[in-house]
């Protein structure tokens, strides 16, 4: 349904002819009905990539496929055309709302840009229709976003991306800015909408626990690019990449029992996205990497079945057990 093929992303420095490495070469694919969840540390360049996806950033180069037609190779009408069927929704609810207008208004807007409904009575219609499906009453058209909580601004911005039926929705760390308890409440409404509407998410996350609650596959970046993916079980459970059994190991076990006290979290920093490192980007900061692995860039490749990984370590069967 969704194809991504090496998408490469530079962003100029000013005053300089550097360059920042934001993807280096992105593959993914994406089925109908399908949540696949990409999970990575803050700099590693899931925004980006979910930017080039919808084509808010033209990438470098690549491409990126939505049931046959190339958007990467559209303009203007025919885009905006294509764009019904994949949205977005963003981090922050309260930066992506325009504050000086209404609920009703910024849906209304939506519908109308993209000629939906025949009269302005049918549109009004619709706000209703969008508020109810995300659980809001009637009465959130009248608000302002500063007279909202932040569960129900997100609510809001999920109903403006459901506006036009798209079939994808790129979720873009949809509930890293609420409290907890707002965070089940909105996790729970896109586990919803997804078997109502029979959507397909990319769900965008560094947290690795919200990533395994929804998500049928795990893509795992760093440094621009993919270094692991496979069925969620697999790449969480039993991951081969370093990185990922590094982030597997951040997360907070409440039972010391369960906890693995040899698996280490990520060290050390992300390397300079101007003057990337040879070799393996993460071999600066591994805790089992060879001379291979400073020499040569290891590619994504099959080690179990389906679960693929891009690390000479993995590729040799030498990781150690702690991993």
């Amino acid at each position: 349904m969704l194809e991504a093929t090496d998408l490469v992303k530079r962003f100029p420095v000013r005053d300089s002819d550097a360059v920042v490495h934001a993807l280096n070469g992105v593959s993914l694919t994406l089925d109908a009905g399908e949540t696949l969840g990409i999970v990575g540390e803050s700099g590693c360049g899931k925004s980006t990539l979910a930017k080039v996806l919808v084509r808010l950033e033209d990438p470098t180069s690549g491409r990126v496929v939505l049931d046959g037609v190339d958007l990467t190779a559209l303009r203007g009408r025919k885009l905006r055309e294509q764009r019904r069927r994949i949205q977005m929704v963003f981090q922050d609810p309260y930066s992506s709302l325009d504050p000086r207008q209404s609920v009703g208004g910024a849906l209304e807007e939506v519908l109308a840009v993209h000629r939906i409904g025949a009269t302005a009575r049918d549109r009004t219609r619709r706000v209703g229709e969008l508020l109810d499906l995300v659980g809001l009453s009637q009465a959130f058209a009248q608000r302002l976003p500063h007279e909202m909580s932040g569960g129900q601004r997100q609510r809001v911005g999920i109903a403006r991306a459901l506006a036009v039926a798209p079939r994808v929705l790129l979720l873009d760390e949809p509930v890293s800015a609420l409290d907890v308890s707002v965070r089940a409440e909105v996790m729970n409404l896109l586990v919803h909408l997804r078997a109502e509407l029979q959507l397909a998410y990319v769900f965008i996350s560094h947290d690795v626990a919200m990533v395994r609650q929804i998500s049928d596959r795990v893509a795992v970046m760093y440094f621009g690019r993919v270094v692991e993916d496979g069925g969620w079980k697999d790449v969480l459970d039993h991951p081969l990449h370093p990185y990922t059994a590094g982030l597997r190991g951040a997360v907070p076990v409440p039972d010391p029992t369960l906890a693995q006290p040899l698996a280490a979290t990520v060290v050390g920093e992300v390397p300079n996205p101007v003057s990337p490192p040879s070799g393996c980007p993460f071999h600066p900061r591994c805790p089992v990497a060879e001379d291979v692995c400073r020499a040569d860039l290891p590619l994504l490749g099959e080690i179990r079945p389906g679960h693929r990984a891009a690390c000479h370590v993995a590729a040799a069967a030498s990781l150690p057990a702690i991993l």
